[in-house]
């Protein structure tokens, strides 16, 4: 039974579609944005989508063929294009697609569909019709070539991301905007120098605490002379980027009241990670929740050549908790002494000669987790207990106890998970008082139609189910909306 206080619009985000004309898109990222909504109401639940009428969608549907390119695909040149036009085009940085199929911004009383590159898509939550293209709403008065699709919120309502901007120097940039207004209120806090402006890091996501910002610097870079000339070497985002496993990672820690960078280098050894979970200041520490991999498979393994073989991705990435000392570091008589004093962690952090401080993570559970969610109203940047996640082989949705380090399953052997959502009880006072939300797609075809289930969030145990009489595909993201006026 559908708890009476859930009332709202449950919107997800992600590929629906995967050619155009006889093109076909070569990497799961990069499929055509499809939106859906999921509208709870009196204990009913209706559903609708509707593709994003980008310029991206627009274009390659009256063309008949593909026009940007993507994560992991190249658009060929206009072939009407004369012979100049095409040889200029090959040395020039590829045209940012606003196929935004990755998660929603709200702003305000507004909503904007999101991906990786710096267009945005401004959308009406209550049809899902296209309401402005990228050219209309942009992050072009930051001047950045690549934002996240994992902006943050204040809770005063200012709205935080991070972008990244190349050239002789580059940067990563943290915007802010306080208002619905994004190109106009729109500022850059900080500009973190890249530790090399030919290779600088790719990330997807950042982590925001009540007074910090951090990011982490991973060894996943973007070979940026490849970028300029993508096109002529036919090649995709994802063929310029480089995994060096030697390189360790940094973490950055910055002030979110006036952008300044704290002094101190935390390193770590290598990783590369999609989603941070939550991260929170406690008694002088830092502490940053990961759902760290070990390589880069994932990405090569999201290649549609490779899932229309019937291996669907599985991501191996294990949930560890990092801890940065944030108190002032004496001398070196701490040299290679845990400084981390929390009771709780058996993560550590140790300084070396250097000055550097290096952090070795804890891991939360012993099981691959992906797509995790907290309590983010409550409870982001904030000290917090519980998680949810779904699993690597996408076959169960888990619930982690961060504090005692246990788990709650639950799981249907004939339907794979999405990303679960946590939506709090209106009335709720504990952390995990609330439901979760999980769209479930029938990808072995037996018969199992697609359904909307909603979990007891505290006993991780199923309250109802909706079942969709059309095909859903995988999504990415989403987000849940208590009322739309």
């Amino acid at each position: 039974m559908i708890p009476p206080w859930l009332s709202g619009v449950y919107l997800r985000n992600g590929p629906g579609q995967f050619e155009a004309g006889d093109d076909k898109v070569a990497h799961f990222f990069d499929g055509f944005a499809l939106m859906h909504k999921f509208e709870i109401s009196d204990g009913k639940v209706s559903y609708s989508s509707r593709f994003l009428r980008g310029d991206a969608y627009i274009e390659a549907t009256e063309q008949k063929r593909l026009v940007y390119s993507g994560f992991g695909t190249v658009a060929f040149p206009d072939p009407c294009k004369n012979i100049f036009s095409r040889f200029f085009s090959y040395f020039w940085p590829p045209t940012p697609s606003d196929n935004c199929n990755v998660n929603y911004l709200q702003v305000g009383e507004d909503f904007y569909a999101l991906t990786e590159s710096s267009k945005i898509v401004k959308i009406d939550p209550k049809d899902l019709k296209t309401v402005t293209t990228s050219d209309e709403a942009t992050y072009d008065y930051t001047a950045v070539n690549l934002a996240t699709a994992h902006p943050h919120y204040g809770r005063d309502g200012t709205v935080y991301n991070m972008g990244s901007s190349f050239g002789m120097q580059a940067y990563y940039k943290i915007i802010k905007f306080p208002s619905a207004d994004l190109q106009r209120d729109s500022t850059v806090l900080c500009q973190i120098p890249a530790s090399s402006s030919l290779y600088p890091s790719y990330y997807h996501s950042f982590g925001m605490t009540e007074n910090y910002i951090v990011f982490v610097e991973q060894p996943l870079t973007i070979n940026v002379l490849k970028i300029l000339t993508a096109a002529y070497g036919r090649h995709s985002v994802a063929d310029c980027m480089d995994y060096d496993g030697t390189r360790s990672v940094k973490f950055y820690v910055i002030n979110r009241e006036d952008g300044t960078i704290i002094p101190q280098t935390y390193t770590a050894n290598a990783f590369f990670c999609f989603h941070h979970i939550n991260a929170y200041e406690e008694s002088g520490h830092l502490v940053v929740d990961l759902c760290c991999y070990d390589d880069i498979s994932i990405i090569k393994h999201s290649y549609l050549s490779h899932i229309r073989e019937g291996n669907l991705p599985n991501p191996k990435s294990l949930s560890k908790r990092f801890v940065l000392p944030l108190e002032k570091l004496l001398t070196d008589q701490l040299a290679n002494y845990n400084l981390v004093s929390l009771p709780y962690t058996e993560a550590q952090a140790c300084l070396l000669e250097d000055g550097s401080v290096h952090c070795s993570p804890e891991i939360l559970i012993n099981q691959y987790l992906e797509l995790p969610r907290i309590n983010y109203e409550e409870y982001n940047g904030k000290k917090y207990q519980f998680f949810y996640a779904s699993s690597g082989d996408h076959k169960k949705l888990v619930k982690v106890d961060t504090l005692n380090k246990t788990s709650k399953e639950w799981t249907d052997s004939l339907c794979y998970t999405s990303e679960p959502v946590f939506v709090p009880n209106p009335g709720g006072e504990a952390e995990d008082d609330g439901v979760v939300l999980c769209s479930m797609i029938d990808l072995k075809a037996v018969g199992q139609s697609p359904y909307l289930v909603v979990l007891d969030a505290t006993t991780f145990e199923e309250l109802a189910r909706a079942e969709i009489p059309v095909d859903i595909p995988f999504g990415i993201h989403g987000i849940f909306i208590p009322e739309i006026k």
